[in-house]
């Protein structure tokens, strides 16, 4: 009974871009009540310098990373929805 969106993402930039992430948001009905969900990315693995923390969140110029977002059935239903891209740029 869940509802799942997938798919991929290409970074068609000239840099990287890291903590890539799809906002959701949902329209639960037309009195325009919304609810929002994010799904990260999956991408290349980077270590970045200035904190040596490694993260598989990353895309390189040319590179794809694959997403997935599980909408439980306790959501509810919906009657449309709409979503944006972000990420960051950290050395």
């Amino acid at each position: 009974g869940n509802t799942i969106f997938s798919g991929e993402i290409k970074n068609i930039g000239s840099r990287r871009a890291d903590f890539v992430k799809i906002n959701f948001v949902f329209r639960k009905n037309w009195s325009g009540d919304t609810e929002t969900r994010t799904a990260f990315v999956e991408g290349s693995y980077f270590t970045f310098e200035g904190s040596g923390i490694t993260s598989n969140n990353s895309l390189l110029p040319g590179a794809s990373g694959n997403f997935e977002l599980i909408i439980p059935k306790e959501f509810g239903t919906f009657i449309g929805y709409s979503y944006n891209i972000d990420w960051e740029i950290y050395q």
